[in-house]
């Protein structure tokens, strides 16, 4: 299993086109994709799937059965609502194959546009992308209150005062954290005001050579022809790169990015999930 560390977040799991996608950020306690399940994931209390293609959720069965036998509250699993009712009869056809009677789970449908509170202080935004089939991605923001303006310079004691007096002092904002794709063919700035400044930006890239170009588009997936424009429209802090296809050996990747990137310090904003 692959970590990276991303400034105060840290990315674990493991991300093979067509195998298995699996990532968490154990800070912000959630689970983007689940094709696989690490025994050390189950814990984790929020689940976010982007499609129904086998190698980014076919790890449910083992997250729902493991918290239901070891007594874990059920987490919270967010699925695109199109596919909610067969995920349902999968997990139920599944659970009374395997104990003979139904697995207690929380599935929660998702609709591009929305936007879910999961924590005290975060929300994430459902965000189109361009997929095969009906798929979301996902913008992680934190929750902050902001003083407004007119009572900057305020004394302690009189920001106390007017709270006391039920003055609303202050706005919320939302900080974009972190952004997961999961399989799109395109990139868009333009997708949500907050993508393009979110301090991470998790995007697959499965195919990278020229020759690969006509199956990139058939089966909309990411080339690396595209990354150049989304290095550039991003103005984030780092861009992580996922879901590179099998036939690709580590030294290839490397080289590739390397050959499309040439500049060093845009490089360095390139991390590979290998």
């Amino acid at each position: 299993m692959i970590s990276l560390n991303c400034g105060n977040l840290t990315i674990e799991g493991k991300s093979i086109g067509g195998l298995a996608t699996y990532l968490r950020v154990k800070e912000l306690d959630l689970i983007f994709d689940l094709g696989r399940c690490p025994i050390s994931f189950i814990g984790t209390n929020h689940v976010f799937i982007t499609h129904f293609h086998l190698d980014h959720y076919f790890g449910l069965p083992i997250y729902v059965s493991q918290r239901w036998l070891s007594n874990i509250p059920p987490g919270e699993i967010f699925v695109p609502e199109e596919g909610i009712k067969q995920l349902q009869n999968i997990l139920d056809s599944i659970a009374k194959l395997d104990s003979q009677q139904i697995w207690n789970h929380h599935l929660i449908p998702v609709k591009i546009g929305d936007r879910i509170p999961f924590r005290r202080n975060l929300i994430v935004h459902a965000i189109a992308v361009n997929h095969t089939i009906p798929a979301i991605g996902y913008l992680v923001c934190e929750i902050r209150d902001k003083l407004k303006p007119e009572y900057h310079g305020r004394s302690g004691s009189e920001i106390a005062e007017l709270r006391k007096a039920g003055i609303p002092i202050t706005n919320q904002i939302e900080l974009p954290l972190i952004a997961y794709l999961g399989d799109t063919q395109l990139v868009s700035m333009d997708t949500h005001p907050l993508l393009s400044r979110c301090q991470i930006l998790i995007c697959e890239c499965t195919f990278l050579l020229p020759e690969d170009r006509q199956r990139a588009k058939k089966t909309k997936h990411f080339h690396l022809d595209s990354l150049t424009g989304l290095v550039e429209s991003f103005n984030g802090d780092k861009i992580v790169l996922t879901h590179f296809s099998q036939r690709y050996s580590k030294h290839l990747i490397q080289q590739q990015i390397e050959q499309v990137i040439p500049d060093l310090n845009q490089r360095s904003r390139i991390e590979l999930f290998i």
